[in-house]
């Protein structure tokens, strides 16, 4: 069965060839150049250069015209996130894409790793004791919700610093991801979710230290298991929270 496909489509398509042939930083012919080159209005040309400018693949400035730029990796994704209309499958598809990230980058972690990050982590750690032993000893449900708020967000920082350590740009880029699938994904007053979780944040830190790349990447792979256990029962109830 034959594809369908709008002038629009086609048009980013063949703009997109026409990029692919002409490299980094080149310059794209003007807009009428174009309307002429491939057999189309002006405003179906217009419209592709929108896309592929959301897309991040072009820039357009005064009295420099529209250049080819390399794309952020997670760029668009980025933009679909922070609108948080996603549904089920897509929250889904996204919640595994970061479990398999951070068991698959757990190697790159380790060896890539400098001890000034390793000094930032260790006060990231440090923090998330003070905060525990701050919960066990909170005596109102107000006080141990903002707690567990802090909580959230030490943990965001500890995994943030993971991704950055790998030095890897396009999962440092993934870190803004990041933020918004903990804001989805964590239910920020369930005070004992850290109490489950197999490997700490501390126990991870020293494996780091101390360990090997293997035992880091099986210490990584059992601090997640809550969260491949609990996975559809955190979908669920993002998909109910955003209703």
């Amino acid at each position: 069965m034959k594809e369908e496909i709008t002038l629009v489509e086609q048009a980013q398509r063949d703009i997109l060839k026409y990029i692919s042939q002409s490299g980094e930083n080149s310059k794209l012919p003007k807009e009428q150049e174009l309307v002429e080159l491939l057999g189309v209005s002006r405003v179906v040309v217009r419209e592709a250069l929108s896309r592929l400018r959301a897309m991040g693949i072009i820039e357009t400035k005064r009295k420099k015209g529209t250049t080819v730029v390399v794309p952020e990796v997670f760029g668009v994704l980025k933009s679909i996130i922070a609108t948080g209309l996603l549904d089920k499958d897509t929250l889904r598809d996204l919640y595994q894409l970061r479990l398999m990230l951070e068991i698959g980058m757990s190697d790159f972690v380790y060896m890539n790793k400098t001890e000034s990050q390793m000094q930032e982590l260790d006060g990231i750690v440090s923090e998330e004791v003070d905060l525990n032993a701050r919960m066990s000893m909170a005596e109102t449900e107000e006080e141990k919700y903002a707690i567990a708020r802090e909580l959230t967000a030490v943990d965001v920082r500890f995994h943030s610093k993971l991704f950055e350590m790998t030095g890897n740009k396009s999962l440092i880029d993934f870190q803004y991801i990041l933020r918004h699938l903990f804001t989805l994904y964590y239910p920020k007053v369930k005070t004992d979710w850290h109490s489950r979780t197999l490997v700490s944040h501390v126990s991870l830190f020293n494996i780091l230290r101390t360990g090997t790349a293997d035992a880091f990447r099986m210490g990584m792979r059992l601090h997640l298991k809550t969260q491949f256990d609990n996975m559809e029962s955190i979908l669920e109830n993002t998909a109910t929270t955003n209703r």
